[in-house]
């Protein structure tokens, strides 16, 4: 019995657990971004945790919180390109699109 309490919790708990890895890159400057997204239960999005980004970092140290903390507000990719980020804003776009599909 107390082998199937683990064994379920161990379940409910990986169940739970809504992760997804996104990749956005751009062809002109060879930007990439990679990021996790996680989301509740309820599909909304829960944390947007930046893995990989070989973007300006100046740019990005910036830009990326403003980008993710849009995208936690509307729950969604259609967010706004930030002034002065446009290819950061566009490559981590991409990202949280192909993210969210998954």
């Amino acid at each position: 019995m107390k082998n199937f309490l683990i064994f379920s919790l161990l379940i409910s708990t990986i169940s739970l657990a809504n992760e997804s890895i996104g990749v956005g890159k751009d062809e002109k400057y060879g930007y990439e971004i990679k990021l996790k997204v996680e989301k509740e239960s309820n599909g909304n999005i829960k944390n947007i945790e930046v893995l990989e980004d070989n973007t300006k970092k100046s740019i990005s140290k910036k830009a990326i919180p403003k980008l993710i903390e849009q995208a936690k507000k509307k729950n969604s990719a259609d967010i706004d390109i930030i002034s002065g980020a446009t290819y950061t804003s566009e490559v981590f776009i991409k990202a949280l699109n192909n993210a969210l599909k998954n």
